[in-house]
């Protein structure tokens, strides 16, 4: 793989933004007896798989704590992993548009600097906690861009959320900056589960996987409800829990099951 770390200008955001991308290239080992016109053959787009990180993250984490890197390997995936700090990837009220951000500016400026396609059915996007929120809440208001998604122990219910993090002594959301207090989002356009009823009658709908461990228990209802929000509203999706926490070590045996569930389904697309 092909390692690109960026710093870049954001028009959405008014300041420089990290971001690293991964593409497949020939494996290091081929490259010794390949001619360069081999190594650097003309070949299609990559398929592209934004990947969101969780609150109190950045960029950089995916490296870090998980085996990414292998696994977009073999699954021939260009992997985009932006900053998007703790602002739950939505356009603030009193503060920066990390949804536009996200679905309308970095899709640009990758495609147009990058090898990777422009085909819906050839973009997912996923993310961990805050991310998995994001990649939900992405993928259904932009069904037209995303051929699937993954949330992984989504924070996927901000609202039911709040208290538990509070008491837990995690306070560090500025939910009254985001959305002028937490119960404002409910029955918004930021909220998934009346954005999952909305697409009810769709004729387009991104595939739906949704993670998390049962030994979360922050976490583990609301991802069953959305779960159950989604079939009901006749989305292709499929539940996983199994044991695991909210951590690194869960989200890096899920992301490996995502890819691989990937790469299945487009080798039978052909």
């Amino acid at each position: 793989m092909i390692l690109n770390r960026c710093n870049f200008f954001s028009k959405t955001l008014l300041n420089h933004v990290d971001l690293d991308i991964l593409l497949p290239s020939m494996p290091d080992n081929d490259c010794i007896g390949a001619s360069l016109d081999e190594i650097y053959r003309e070949r299609a787009p990559w398929p592209t798989l934004y990947l969101l990180h969780g609150a109190l993250d950045d960029h950089s984490c995916w490296l870090r704590h998980t085996a990414i890197e292998r696994y977009a390997e073999a699954a021939g995936m260009a992997v985009i992993m932006p900053s998007g700090q703790n602002g739950f990837y939505t356009n603030a009220k009193y503060g920066l548009n990390y949804f536009d951000f996200i679905t309308e500016e970095l899709p640009r400026l990758v495609q147009n600097l990058f090898p990777v396609s422009r085909r819906r059915e050839d973009t997912y996007i996923a993310g961990p906690s805050m991310g998995g929120y994001g990649a939900t809440k992405c993928a259904l208001r932009c069904p037209d861009r995303y051929q699937a998604f993954a949330d992984l122990s989504g924070a996927v219910d901000p609202v039911e959320l709040e208290p538990k993090m509070k008491a837990m002594g995690f306070g560090f959301f500025r939910y009254d900056l985001i959305w002028d207090g937490v119960a404002k989002m409910q029955g918004t356009q930021d909220d998934v589960y009346l954005l999952a009823s909305q697409l009810r009658n769709a004729a387009v709908k991104p595939q739906a996987f949704v993670y998390c461990g049962i030994e979360d228990v922050a976490n583990h209802g609301m991802n069953l409800r959305l779960f159950e929000t989604l079939k009901e509203n006749g989305f292709d999706a499929q539940f996983q829990d199994g044991h695991g926490l909210h951590d690194w070590a869960y989200w890096d045996t899920c992301i490996k099951d995502f890819l691989e569930k990937i790469a299945q389904e487009r080798a039978a697309r052909g």
